[in-house]
């Protein structure tokens, strides 16, 4: 009886495990063992709609439960999908709506990678959509091939959305694998891509800086561009890896540039394997100039931080303006570059025109000094919050901090010849 059970275990894995690319889903033998998820439902049905060029007797059906937004379904292949030289996916589709798009994407051991394809261009109409990753970052270790149709859009459970697709083939693409990123990131390689997947409306590609001024003079920076009406738009890139935060300063700057100011940037880290719904974690800093370049810190030193920060996370999240919607245009574009771990501020003073602040860290005052006459002494925390305002018309003042919370504080100060000066410090 032993034996028997043994034997039957073993048909049942390699009836489920045998799948290999191309898939046609047209074998009796295969299990085809599709793992749903938020509100998909992938099931193996015989093709309703023999036409054109597809004329296979069975087909996948994939339909979208009323109100799910990512919805899809995802195989288990037999072994890691080798792209060595064979980076070029195709898959034929049937959608009953004109428009959609299919994002495919690649999981499992490895890091995920994925495309979006091009708009379905006819409804109710068999065609063939093609995915290119020959200038992507992939690997040869995922066993796991995702579908999910029409991205980010509710689905009604009923004929609109409900799709088919079909044999998915791969074949030889062009070009070297590339490498993903880590810190720092400063977007001028050309041998490591940067595979930003925008989301909610959100886009970012990589451009030619069109502001090299102050203080970044990079050939390259990443260009974000939040679409009409969107609120929570932003973009994700993939790491080479996860990111370490055990030793660092826990302190994280990105060089910023924003058509107006006092906008806020929100960074986030995700993607943690080991807990993923509870792994991510993020801060907002403020910009407070327009059309200038600044560097902006995100402290997550936090104690109140919730969740803290971990050594898992290998995905980092940029939101501009989170939670007011985009027009699409020059007032929802924005720019960022050079994202690194800080080195804490540890130097004792900051000489920016002419201006010194001491100590650094402080603890309960601090003594500003200039060459010129400061008018006016702000100083903010890292949510853009002023805490501190004091009239000083002198070329040195003291401001009592014993006040404020431990954490990192811009201090910005007003010349009297009508320049500003921006400096920052640790309040311990």
């Amino acid at each position: 009886m032993k034996k028997i059970t043994i034997l039957f275990s073993l048909v049942i894995f390699q009836l489920g495990f045998s799948q290999t690319l191309p898939l046609d889903f047209e074998s009796a033998t295969t299990l085809y063992p599709f793992t749903d998820f938020d509100g998909g439902v992938a099931t193996k049905i015989p093709n309703p709609q023999i036409s054109g060029i597809n004329t296979s007797a069975t087909v996948m059906q994939l339909v979208k439960s009323p109100g799910a937004v990512w919805a899809g379904s995802k195989i288990t292949m037999a072994a890691p999908i080798d792209l060595t030289t064979d980076r070029v996916f195709k898959v034929k589709v049937l959608s009953p709506v004109a428009g959609k798009k299919l994002l495919l994407k690649f999981e499992g051991p490895g890091f995920f990678f994925e495309k979006l394809s091009a708009p379905i261009t006819t409804a109710n109409v068999w065609e063939e959509l093609t995915f290119d990753f020959s200038s992507d970052a992939v690997n040869n270790l995922n066993n796991q091939i995702v579908f999910i149709f029409d991205i980010g859009t509710q689905g009604d459970g009923g004929p609109n959305s409900t799709y088919l697709f079909d044999d998915v083939t791969q074949s030889a693409g062009t070009g070297p694998i590339l490498q993903l990123p880590v810190l720092p990131m400063d977007f001028e390689s050309t041998t490591v891509s940067y595979p930003f997947i925008g989301f909610a409306g959100g886009d970012v590609t990589i451009i030619p800086n069109p502001d090299i001024s102050g203080i970044n003079t990079s050939a390259k920076v990443a260009k974000m561009i939040k679409s009409p009406g969107e609120v929570y738009g932003g973009a994700v890139i993939q790491m080479d890896g996860p990111i370490d935060f055990s030793s660092t300063t826990k302190i994280v700057k990105v060089k910023v540039w924003s058509p107006v100011a006092g906008k806020k940037l929100m960074l986030k880290f995700e993607g943690s394997p080991v807990d993923f719904d509870n792994g991510a974690f993020e801060t907002e800093a403020t910009i407070t100039n327009a059309n200038v370049w600044e560097e902006l810190l995100f402290d997550y030193n936090s104690p109140t931080l919730f969740p803290p920060v971990n050594n898992n996370d290998n995905k980092i999240v940029f939101f501009f303006d989170f939670g007011t919607q985009g027009d699409g245009g020059p007032n929802s574009t924005y720019y960022f570059d050079d994202v690194a771990f800080s080195d804490g501020l540890s130097t004792p003073s900051f000489n920016i025109l002419n201006v010194k602040t001491y100590p650094n860290p402080v603890a309960n005052q601090m003594t500003i000094e200039a060459n010129n006459q400061i008018q006016e002494v702000s100083i903010y925390n890292l949510l853009g919050q002023e805490v501190i305002k004091k009239s000083v018309k002198s070329n040195t003042t003291t401001l009592q901090t014993i006040g404020l919370q431990s954490g990192i504080y811009i201090t910005k100060m007003k010349m009297s010849d009508g320049t500003e000066s921006t400096s920052k410090f640790i309040k311990k």
